[in-house]
C-alpha cells in the first residue's frame, strides 16, 4: 500500500474510533499514521484529532504539545487554537485560554468558539468585551437560540435581570421546547419580583422536562421566597430525589429550615451539601451562622470567610488592588478596614481597630458616611474616610473587610475584646428638650424595613403602649425615616419625644444616648451603639436570637451594658414586653426609694 494511502487509511480509521469514543484504538491509529509521514494536506487533520484524543484521555500535556506541534505545520488552522484554549481553560489558565480563542476567531469565526470566549470573558470580568462579542454574534447569527441565552446569562451575571429578560424571552420564542432559556427566564422574573411569571416559566419547564432537577430547585427557592414553605419543601425534595448529588438543593432545604428557625433540622442538609461540594458558598456561610449561634467560633469564623464570595453581603464600592490581609506582620504597614453589611455589624466590629493599631499598623477605616464621625471617636490614630468619597483611596499595603477581624485574631467566646466603652462620644449640648426630674429612656421598636431579617426585628410601637402608663419616665424615640412617623400615627406625640429631625448620623444619635438613663430596643444598630458606648440598653430578641445575643440568659459576652429580654415563643413578643414592664416598675421603685 503506498505511504500516502496507508496514512489516509490510518487517519480515517482513527477518526471512526474517535467518533465512537474508542480512544485507545484511535490513539494507536494516529500514532501509527505519524510514522508514515503523511503529506501536508493530512498533517493538520492528524495532529488536531490526535490532540483531541489525548485530551479526551485526560492526557492534557500531551494534547497541548500535539496542538502546538500542529501549529508548526499550519499556523492558520483555527481548531488548533480553540482546542488548545479549551485545555488552558480546563487547567484554570484563563488568560492564555482567552488568547487562544481570540486567535481562533481571527482565523475563522465559529459560533462554538465565540460562545466559549464570551464565557471566558465573563470569568475574568471583561463584561464589556463579552457583551460586544455577543452583539456582534447576533448580527451574524440573528436567529440562534444559544446566542440569546448567552447574552441573557451575561446580564444575569451582573445582576441586570431587566436586561437579561428580553434575550431569554426571544430565545424561548425561537425554541419553545428548549428549557435552558425558560429556566433562566424564571430566575430573571423571580429576581425582578415577577413571581407569577417566574412560577409560570418553571411550570412550563416541568411540563417539557418533568425530570429536570434544577427547575425543581429553582421552583423551591421561589416558593420559599413567597412564604409557601410546605410547597417549597416538596419542590426541593423532588429536586433531591431526581438528583441525590445536587448540593444546591440540599443547601436550599437547609436555608428553608433555617429561615423558619429550625436550626437543628437545617444543619444535616447543610452538612450533606458540604459533603458533596466542600466549597459550596451558601452552605458554608449558613453553616458558619449555625456554628456561631452554638458558640463554636472556630468553625464559625472559618466558614464565615465564604461570605467574601457573596456580592450581596459586601459593600462592593471599591475594587482593591492590594492583597487581602491574612495575618502578615503589620509593623510599619498601612491597612484599610472596609465597611461591610449593616450599621450594627460595623459598630460591633470596629472594636478590633485597636488590635491593628497595637500591631503597629497605620489603620484606615473606610466606612459609610453615617458612621464616619462616630468611628473617629474610637482612637485618634485612626484615619476614617467615607466610602462615598470621590477622593482616591490613600496608599496602603493590605485591606480587610471589617468582619474578618474576628477570624484573623482567632476570637473565641473567652477572648472577645472587652474594653468598654470603645467609642467615646462626649456628653455635649443637644437640640432636644429633656426632662430634669424624670427617668429618660430611649426607645426603638423596629429595624429598617430593608433589613433582611426585618420580620423578626420589628415589634411595632403599639406593642409598647403598656409601658407608657408608667409615671416618672420621659420617652425619647431614636428612630429616623418612616418609622418615626409611627409616633403621630399612634397618637403618641405628647408621650414620646421625636428626635428624628436632629439624627443626621450615628454620631448625633450617640450624643442623645449619652444623656439617657436607659435605651430599650429590638435587635438594631442602636443596640450595638449603646453597647459600644457602654450605656445601659435592654434588647428584645426573637427566638432563636441572632448569634451575637446568645440563646440563653440575659447577657451577651459581646457587651457588658446589655440586658437581653427574649421571646419564649417564636414570633410572640408578649413575654419580653411584659418582662420589660416588670423591670421598669422595679427600677422606678428603686429610684423613688433612693430619691
Amino acid at each position: 500500500m503506498p505511504t500516502e494511502n496507508a496514512s489516509l487509511f490510518l487517519i480515517e480509521s482513527g477518526d471512526l474510533f474517535l467518533r465512537d469514543n474508542q480512544l485507545e484504538f484511535a490513539l494507536a491509529c494516529y500514532t501509527k499514521a505519524q510514522s508514515f509521514a503523511p503529506d501536508a494536506s493530512l498533517m493538520r487533520r492528524l495532529y488536531n484529532n490526535l490532540g483531541v484524543t489525548y485530551k479526551r484521555l485526560g492526557r492534557l500535556q500531551e494534547a497541548k504539545k500535539t496542538f502546538q506541534e500542529g501549529m508548526t505545520f499550519d499556523a492558520t488552522y483555527g481548531s488548533f487554537y480553540s482546542n488548545l484554549g479549551a485545555i488552558y481553560a480546563l487547567q484554570g489558565n484563563t488568560d492564555q485560554a482567552v488568547a487562544c480563542f481570540e486567535k481562533a476567531l481571527r482565523l475563522h469565526v465559529k459560533l462554538a468558539d465565540a460562545l466559549k470566549l464570551m464565557e471566558l470573558y465573563a470569568q475574568i470580568r471583561k463584561i464589556r468585551q463579552a457583551l460586544a462579542l455577543g452583539e456582534a454574534l447576533l448580527k451574524r447569527f440573528p436567529d440562534r437560540y444559544d446566542v440569546y441565552v448567552a447574552l441573557g446569562n451575561l446580564y444575569a451575571l451582573i445582576k441586570q435581570f431587566d436586561k437579561a429578560m428580553p434575550y431569554y424571552e426571544k430565545a424561548v420564542v425561537l425554541a419553545p421546547q428548549k428549557t435552558q432559556a425558560l429556566n433562566n427566564l424564571g430566575i430573571a422574573y423571580k429576581e425582578l419580583g415577577l413571581n407569577e411569571k417566574a412560577l409560570a416559566a418553571y411550570q412550563k419547564v416541568i411540563a417539557i422536562q418533568p425530570n429536570d432537577s434544577a427547575v425543581y430547585n429553582n421552583l423551591g427557592n421561589l416558593l420559599r421566597q413567597t412564604g409557601a414553605f410546605e410547597q417549597a419543601y416538596e419542590a426541593l425534595s423532588r429536586s433531591i430525589q431526581l438528583n441525590p448529588s445536587y448540593a444546591d438543593a440540599y443547601s436550599n432545604v437547609g436555608a428553608l429550615l433555617k429561615e423558619q428557625k429550625m436550626y437543628a433540622k437545617a444543619e444535616p442538609y447543610y452538612r450533606k451539601a458540604l459533603q458533596l461540594s466542600p466549597h459550596h458558598i451558601n452552605a458554608n456561610f449558613d453553616t458558619a451562622l449555625l456554628a456561631l449561634v452554638k458558640g463554636d467560633y472556630e468553625e464559625g469564623w472559618r466558614r464565615y470567610e465564604y461570605r467574601l464570595a457573596m456580592k450581596e453581603l459586601l459593600a462592593k464600592t471599591y475594587v482593591y488592588k492590594t492583597p487581602l490581609w491574612k495575618g502578615e506582620p503589620l509593623e510599619g504597614k498601612t491597612i484599610v478596614l472596609q465597611n461591610e453589611q449593616g450599621f450594627g455589624d460595623n459598630i460591633m466590629f470596629i472594636r478590633y481597630a485597636k488590635n491593628f493599631l497595637e500591631a503597629g499598623a497605620h489603620v484606615i477605616v473606610r466606612t459609610r458616611h453615617d458612621l464616619v464621625r462616630l468611628f473617629q471617636t474610637a482612637d485618634a490614630r485612626l484615619e476614617v474616610i467615607g466610602e462615598e468619597s470621590s477622593s482616591a483611596l490613600p496608599e496602603h499595603d493590605f485591606y480587610l473587610p471589617l468582619l474578618c477581624a474576628a477570624q484573623r485574631f482567632k476570637t473565641t467566646l473567652e477572648t472577645i475584646p472587652q474594653a468598654f466603652p470603645y467609642l467615646f462620644v462626649p456628653q455635649s449640648q443637644i437640640d432636644v428638650a429633656l426632662s430634669s426630674d424624670r427617668m429618660k429612656i430611649g426607645i426603638v421598636w423596629s429595624s429598617s424595613p430593608t433589613n433582611k431579617d426585618f420580620k423578626n426585628k420589628h415589634i411595632g410601637l403599639s406593642a409598647y403602649r403598656s409601658w407608657f402608663c408608667l409615671e416618672g419616665i420621659q420617652w425619647i424615640s431614636l428612630h429616623v425615616g418612616a418609622e418615626a412617623k409611627d409616633i403621630v400615627q399612634e397618637g403618641l406625640s405628647d408621650t414620646i419625644v421625636d428626635t428624628s429631625a436632629v439624627l443626621s448620623d450615628f454620631y448625633e444619635t450617640a450624643k442623645i444616648i449619652m444623656h439617657l438613663d436607659l435605651v430599650i430596643t429590638t435587635d438594631t444598630a442602636v443596640a450595638h451603639l449603646c453597647g459600644a458606648l457602654d450605656v445601659p440598653v435592654w434588647v428584645l430578641t426573637p427566638k432563636p436570637a441572632d448569634w451575637r445575643w446568645m440563646q440563653e440568659g440575659d447577657t451577651t459576652p459581646w457587651y457588658r451594658s446589655v440586658k437581653v429580654f427574649r421571646q419564649t415563643i417564636s414570633g410572640d413578643w408578649s413575654a419580653p414586653i411584659a418582662a420589660v414592664f416588670s423591670a421598669l416598675e422595679t427600677m422606678l421603685k428603686k429610684t423613688e426609694k433612693s430619691a
